[in-house]
């Protein structure tokens, strides 16, 4: 019983960041994502980050700027 209790342990903290990775959310519905929606999605997101994700430098990551941020390393995909 204890090992299958370790095991599901170390199943969730590694589910943890994949959950965090796929619950990014456009709570405004402005079809872009501000800082702080994605610091809801990615809590380690710096302003240094944001900004070069930011391409536009529109203050939001538009879809196109979020998918070229996956593909360029930035982010990882979301599932």
């Amino acid at each position: 019983m204890k090992r299958m209790a370790l095991t599901f342990g170390a199943l969730t903290l590694c589910a943890a960041p994949a959950f965090a990775q796929s619950s990014l959310v456009d709570t405004d519905k402005n079809g872009t994502y501000s800082m702080k929606e994605m610091v809801m999605a990615y809590p380690n997101m710096m302003e240094d980050t944001f900004a070069a994700i930011d391409a536009d430098e529109s203050g939001e990551v538009s879809i196109e700027e979020l998918a070229a941020a996956q593909n360029e390393g930035l982010l990882p995909p979301m599932e």
